[in-house]
């Protein structure tokens, strides 16, 4: 243990007198202490762990790159012997192709839950960044000659800035399809409307070659039944049916827990 040393004892009378005769002053306040911000990983603390993996992880990264690398070699496979634009591709948008993990960080800072209202503003925001890996595997669509078609289940309101949000991440696109206001959220009438060439004016009838998407309802007939069916019902994916990971919402979280 460190002893604070005896200062009295080793003052001179010299100094003892210039004490003396030092006019009285004020004392001047102590400064405030300067906030420091917290550490960071005080910060991920608060935090849910599902967030935290999304927003920091290394693994999270690899698994975006990994996937949209097994999607490209996939769809080169598909696309040969192809006329060019002649078929497309079905992409969701949001932890498909964007990132809003931010939201979904300041819901949580907040302690608010989901809602309509905040998602639309968010999404007025034109925030939501590029994930690992999409812009080069648009970038391969395009090369191969396919078209892209974005269906989202954004909703209609939100569809112009959505497509503001893409051009700003120079993510190519051909057209986005978002989720009509009053309507449902499945996403087969307007894959079909792809198929059809009902889409877009600038679009013919386009065959869908590959679908990719965070949640299982984003692939056509899927849904959360998948997770006790045998594996042959699963075996579109990796191959023409490729999904990401996202811990943070979807369509599971109404799967009674185990």
């Amino acid at each position: 243990m460190h002893h604070r040393p005896n200062y009295r004892r080793s003052l001179t009378a010299p100094v003892l007198l210039l004490l003396f005769f030092l006019p009285a002053c004020t004392t001047a306040p102590a400064p405030a202490p300067v906030a420091t911000p917290p550490p960071a990983a005080a910060v991920a603390a608060e935090l849910p762990a599902s967030l935290h993996w999304a927003r920091s992880s290394a693994e999270h990264r690899a698994l975006y790159l990994q996937t949209f690398r097994l999607a490209s070699e996939q769809l080169e496979t598909l696309a040969t012997g192809l006329r060019p634009f002649t078929w497309a591709i079905a992409t969701d948008a949001d932890e498909t192709v964007i990132d809003n993990s931010q939201y979904q960080k300041e819901l949580a800072v907040h302690g608010l839950a989901f809602t309509v209202e905040s998602w639309n503003a968010w999404t007025l925001r034109r925030e939501a960044t590029a994930l690992p890996g999409a812009r080069d595997f648009l970038e391969t669509v395009r090369r191969l000659g396919g078209k892209i078609a974005v269906v989202t289940n954004r909703r209609e309101s939100t569809c112009a800035a959505t497509e503001d949000n893409l051009r700003a991440l120079r993510l190519p696109f051909d057209v986005v399809l978002c989720r009509p206001e009053q309507g449902p959220s499945d996403k087969g009438p307007r894959w079909r409307a792809v198929e059809e060439g009902k889409a877009s004016k600038y679009l013919p009838p386009l065959p869908i070659v590959m679908y990719l998407g965070d949640n299982i309802r984003d692939f056509p007939g899927a849904g959360q039944s998948l997770a006790t069916a045998s594996e042959d019902d699963l075996s579109h994916f990796g191959s023409d049916w490729i999904l990401f990971p996202n811990p943070m919402y979807g369509s599971w979280e109404g799967n009674p827990q185990m």
